[in-house]
């Protein structure tokens, strides 16, 4: 199986402004990693994989829960600011998770948006369960429909008008919505060879901006996330056209600076 489209995003602009943004990101995640932590009830002792594991927010969590915490990564510049974070107190390798393979199992495999990218998303779960010690339990994160993710909806509505026509995407191509449809991801889990695959469903709400108001709301989107991709490497004139009309449609969402919008995830256990 080949992940290399996904490798070369998450090695070139997309993992640079992932570190750069890491507080922001952290915040706007933190609802989520919640959740996952929650569900994962990590014990002391316990050997941990972390799949897709960026700049090690869930890793620094997991090593102060007491466990002993390997981290994987496709991205150098993400996994470059993790290894900092941690200093020395996990292992994090820069690996694909499609493929990475461990010499002594683990008790629990987590993952914070990091497992919705692979190229042949069975053949990638196959060799993550193989990770698992015989018992051993995987909880991860993904996220809904674009349509319940407004985070990514507004900003999204808001610059199509102004951008050429995009053409159809698949919608279960590698990607951040890749595993919105829960009965395809129980399928996936369930030949990969998992067992007791359950989702449960949540809403949170994301803070794109936690002081900066519209602007740094706008900031944010231009940056990080789908709307950040599709305008790409648009000209000066265009992208002031763009920033304006995100401006605009985030303004409602502002609360004395504080912009949050409604997100939708899933909770994924199997083992």
């Amino acid at each position: 199986m080949s992940n290399e489209e996904q490798i070369e995003y998450w090695n070139d602009n997309a993992g640079l402004k992932w570190a750069q943004q890491q507080g922001a990101m952290d915040v706007f995640l933190a609802p989520v990693t919640s959740l996952l932590i929650d569900a994962a009830a990590i014990a002391p002792g316990e050997r941990v994989l972390d799949l897709g594991c960026g700049t090690g927010e869930t890793v620094l969590i997991a090593t102060e829960a007491g466990a002993h915490v390997t981290g994987v990564d496709v991205s150098k510049p993400m996994l470059d600011l993790a290894r900092s974070r941690a200093d020395g107190r996990a292992e994090l390798l820069l690996a694909d998770a499609s493929e990475y393979r461990a010499d002594e199992g683990f008790d629990l495999i987590i993952s914070r948006f990091g497992v919705m990218f692979f190229e042949d998303p069975v053949a990638a779960f196959a060799n993550i369960k193989a990770n698992l010690k015989p018992g051993g339990r995987m909880v991860f994160a993904c996220w809904q429909s674009p349509k319940v993710n407004l985070w990514v909806m507004v900003p999204m509505q808001a610059i199509k008008p102004l951008l050429p026509e995009a053409p159809e995407t698949d919608p279960h191509a590698p990607g951040p919505f890749a595993f919105s449809d829960p009965d395809r991801l129980k399928s996936i889990l369930t030949d990969a060879g998992f067992a007791n695959v359950s989702m449960t469903s949540h809403l949170v709400d994301i803070c794109i901006s936690q002081s900066d108001g519209v602007d740094g709301a706008a900031y944010f989107s231009s940056q990080i996330g789908p709307a950040s991709r599709a305008m790409g490497e648009v000209d000066d004139e265009l992208k002031s056209k763009l920033m304006v009309a995100l401006r605009e449609a985030l303004a409602p969402y502002d609360d004395n600076g504080r912009v949050v919008l409604q997100g939708g995830i899933w909770i994924v256990r199997a083992s």
